[in-house]
């Protein structure tokens, strides 16, 4: 019931502060009627990511939700962030019980959002994919849905009544990412596959609509005295 309520209220709230846009939506509202586990795999660009792809979801089964410890800390806070399906990870530390605890929820037929990166970026172009995702899927024989976070504002971060674009592609079904065992090479190859999606929905986007993406700049190269004689 809260978490109802919560929705409602937010995506109200949201959608008059944001131009709130969904690409590909379909692809999400399949698993509301196939029963069929899933992860959510996105980039990651702003606090609110989060909030934006639950909306995007829509009405439906609570989503599970991958987050960094430290947005637990307030006691307020977290309790929002539980009443929307979050719970905490503590990253670069191996933690098992959150692996255990995505699994069992997977399993009683709940999505899950995860952001595989691990942390925010400053920019469009993502950072190395960590495991856990594939991990997951690989435990429960769930799909992986790529999604990107857009933000086509002038400064291409979020800004308040600028626009915000939630671009979903086509699954990645269990069978396409074959990771049964969850060796190695089966998790560097679903990596792979998922960024190679995330990556063709910004192009798409980039193409359809002249969308220039942030990118990080370039490191300046150091010249030495003998480049300069």
């Amino acid at each position: 019931m809260v978490y109802i309520f919560l929705l409602r209220a937010v995506s109200i709230i949201f959608r008059l502060l944001f131009s709130f846009r969904v690409e590909g939506r379909q692809y999400l509202k399949e698993y509301k009627t196939s029963g069929r586990p899933f992860v959510i795999c996105a980039n990651h660009r702003n606090i609110l990511d989060p909030v934006f792809i639950v909306m995007a979801w829509g009405w439906g089964k609570k989503m599970t939700i991958m987050g960094k410890a430290e947005l637990f800390r307030n006691p307020v806070l977290a309790w929002l962030f539980r009443q929307v399906g979050a719970f905490p990870v503590e990253r670069g530390k191996g933690d098992r019980g959150a692996i255990e605890k995505a699994v069992a929820d997977i399993k009683t037929g709940r999505g899950m959002l995860i952001f595989p990166e691990g942390t925010r970026g400053a920019y469009d172009t993502m950072a190395k994919m960590k495991s856990g995702a594939f991990m997951i899927a690989g435990q429960t024989g769930a799909d992986i849905v790529p999604v990107r976070m857009i933000y086509p504002t002038k400064s291409k971060k979020m800004e308040f009544f600028g626009p915000v674009v939630v671009k979903i592609g086509r699954p990645l079904t269990a069978e396409d990412l074959q990771l049964e065992g969850g060796s190695k090479e089966m998790l560097r190859r679903a990596k792979n596959l998922t960024a190679r999606a995330m990556d063709g929905l910004l192009d798409e986007y980039c193409r359809s609509t002249g969308y220039q993406p942030l990118t990080a700049p370039r490191p300046e190269r150091t010249v030495t005295g003998d480049e300069n004689n």
